[in-house]
């Protein structure tokens, strides 16, 4: 039997995960100094238009983090594809701020237990032979 709980936990991080880093986009768009006011040893650094590319891309990653936990909900073998959509693009997130950092590591986790939530138990997992009868019949 599948451990549907472990899935259901790893959406749900994956859902905070694709919200925070949509909220961390969404401020690159608003505020495009932001992230200049966590380090000042920075100096205050602006980007300019960089800001909203990085902006743009952080809401297309939090995107491709949705569909991913929308299959990692879908039963049939899409939780392992999922998973690994929500695991590789919150990774990626960081390069944008990744949802201030919680937001990748909660997708990072989520993919992770939506992938290992999909292991079947041993006797699910064992293929049984047809029976002569079966294979005559074709």
């Amino acid at each position: 039997m599948r451990r549907r709980g472990i899935s259901n936990v790893g959406l749900i991080l994956s859902l905070v995960a694709g919200v925070l880093i949509l909220i961390g986009g969404i401020i690159w768009f608003i505020d495009p100094n932001f992230y200049s006011h966590l380090s000042p040893a920075l100096g205050g650094f602006n980007l300019g238009v960089a800001t909203y590319i990085l902006g743009g891309l952080a809401i297309l990653f939090a995107i491709v983090v949705f569909i991913g936990s929308y299959y990692v909900y879908l039963p049939g073998g899409y939780e392992m594809i999922g998973g690994t959509v929500v695991a590789l693009f919150s990774i990626i997130s960081i390069a944008t701020g990744g949802g201030f950092i919680i937001g990748a590591i909660l997708g990072l986790i989520g993919g992770v237990l939506g992938i290992f939530g999909t292991r079947e138990s041993a006797e699910e997992a064992i293929v049984k032979p047809e029976s002569k009868e079966e294979h005559e019949k074709f």
